[in-house]
C-alpha cells in the first residue's frame, strides 16, 4: 500500500472560504452534536462521510458531511484506513448512551 494513498486529500479543501461556510452550515444542522454519539462537548469537527480522496466531486456537499466529535471521527477514519475496529463491551456501549443522554438532557423528569 502507498503512504501517498492516505495523505490528507482533503488539506486543500479544508483552507477555503467556501468550506468554512459550509462547516457552520453542517454545524447548525446537526444540531451542533455529534451525530453517532451526541455530544455537544469539546472540539466538533466535520467529517467527510464519503472520503474526499475517493469522492472529490462531493468535497463540498453538505450531504456528504457529518459533525463528529474527535473520538468518533477518529474511529471512523482509521476503519476507513483499514484498522478494525474497536471492541467495545455492552457495559460501555450502555455507559457512553447514558452520557449521551445527560449531554442532550442535562435534566432528566425524575
Amino acid at each position: 500500500m502507498k503512504r501517498d494513498q492516505w495523505r490528507r486529500h482533503s488539506r486543500p479543501v479544508l483552507k477555503t472560504k467556501r468550506w468554512q461556510v459550509l462547516r457552520q452550515i453542517v454545524l447548525e444542522r446537526d444540531g451542533w452534536a455529534c451525530v453517532d454519539c451526541g455530544t455537544k462537548r469539546g472540539r466538533l469537527e466535520i467529517d467527510h462521510v464519503k472520503p474526499v480522496r475517493t469522492h472529490p466531486h462531493l468535497a463540498f456537499d453538505p450531504g456528504n458531511c457529518a459533525t463528529r466529535c474527535s473520538s468518533c471521527h477518529t474511529r471512523k477514519t482509521r476503519i476507513e484506513c483499514g484498522h478494525p475496529a474497536p471492541i467495545r463491551s455492552p457495559e460501555r456501549d450502555a455507559w457512553a448512551q447514558a452520557v449521551a443522554d445527560l449531554a442532550t438532557n442535562p435534566n432528566p423528569a425524575t
